[in-house]
This record gives structure tokens, sequence and C-alpha cells, in this order.
């Protein structure tokens, strides 16, 4: 079984016309909703770093990584165009199922301006936020630019992290067997993964408790005096 999913890993991981495709749409379609896409790319990512710390070249591994990136990217974009067009609509139409009222989107506006980097790149860390995280600022119609920005740099930011968990696993495993090395990336593409839905989970919610409020309300206060 480890042995095929090396072979697996392997071919996707080359440069082949017909593999950075299927790489390239998987990636766009894991943006637009599909699962289990992100942790399959995820998987070759740690397997190229694992390769890369084996001796491979890094130019060799190029075209897999832009087409990875390409691939995340567009389908990020249409996610947040499609929403920023049709999304108003489908809150108006059903606020009450979606729980979205007007005065929420405008408060999520108000605070994704102040900070929609970090909300985005810690958003898109965790599994299950990445196509809520473009559907809600194209709703909220934050500046695109910086969405973008954010996107972009979260994706690069994920795909170091995870060669560099391969990387880290194809170091500690280089006086091991040869013959072993489809189990030990199988073993670190598992525990990489795990630890990004633990870390992202936690750190986005600690980030978000901590995020002051967009908008105060105003109170009044009536004092009665006893005579």
């Amino acid at each position: 079984m480890a042995d095929t999913i090396w072979e697996l890993l392997n071919s996707a991981a080359s440069s082949g016309a017909v593999w950075l495709s299927i790489v390239l749409v998987l990636a766009l379609l894991g943006e637009l909703g599909l699962p289990f896409t992100c942790p399959a790319i995820e998987g070759l990512l740690v397997f190229t770093g694992f390769q890369l710390a084996h001796g491979s070249p890094f130019l060799a591994v190029v075209p897999f990584l832009a087409a990875a990136f390409l691939g995340r990217f567009l389908g990020s974009t249409s996610a947040y165009e499609v929403s920023a067009k049709y999304g108003a609509t489908l809150v108006t139409r059903n606020w009450a199922r979606l729980r979205l009222t007007p005065e929420r989107v405008a408060l999520l506006r108000d605070r994704l301006a102040q900070w929609i980097v970090p909300t985005v790149v810690l958003a898109r860390f965790t599994p299950g936020f990445t196509v809520l995280t473009s559907f809600l600022c194209g709703v909220s119609r934050v500046d695109r630019k910086r969405f973008l920005a954010a996107t972009s740099g979260q994706i690069v930011a994920w795909e170091a992290a995870f060669m560099t968990a391969g990387a880290m696993g194809g170091a500690a495993s280089r006086s091991i067997d040869p013959s072993a090395y489809p189990g030990i990336v199988a073993i670190v593409i598992g525990v990489a993964i795990s630890v990004s839905v633990i870390v992202g989970y936690v750190v986005l919610r600690k980030a978000l408790q901590r995020a002051p409020p967009a908008r105060t309300a105003a109170t009044s206060t009536r004092v009665s005096h006893a005579p």
C-alpha cells in the first residue's frame, strides 16, 4: 500500500503536462469546496520536500509548485468574484438559514477591513474555512487587492510549511533503508496534516477572541434619584 502511494506521489509531483493539469484542477476545485483535494495537494508538497532533502533539484519541482499555486489562486479569486456579484442576493433571500443579516454583513465588513490579512491567512490555514473565507470576503466586498495579496501570501506560506515538514522528514531518514521511505512519507504526511488542523483551529480561535470589536454600541443609562 505504501509503495503504491509512493508511486502515485512520484508521478503526481512530476512535471508531466497531464499531472500538472490534474494538480491545477484539484487545487482549483479545493478552493471551490470540493473535499479532500487540499490534503491530496498537501501530501504532494510533503513528498516534494522529502525528495528535495534527498537531492532532487529544486528546479524540477517548480512546475508542480506553480501549478498548485495557480490552481488555488484562481479558485479563491473565482469564489471571491462570484460571492461579490451574487452573494448579497443569496444572503438577502436566505438570511434566516445563513444567519447573516445585513447588519452582520456590515459588521463583518468593518472587522475584515481592519484585520483582513491576519484573518484571511489564519482562516485559510484552518480546514473548512478556506471557501468560507473567500465567500465572506466577497459578500462583504472587502478590498480586492488586499484580499488577493493575503491569499497569495498564505498560499506561498502553505506550500513552504508542508515542504519544510517533508524536508525535515527526509533529512531525518537519510540513514534509514530506502525501502522504508514510502512508510516514512506516509507518516510525515499524516503528522503534518494533523498538526496543521490542530494549530489552525487553536490559533484562529485565539485570534478571533483577542480581536477588538469593530463597532461599539452606544448605550444610554438612566439614573433615578430618590426624593
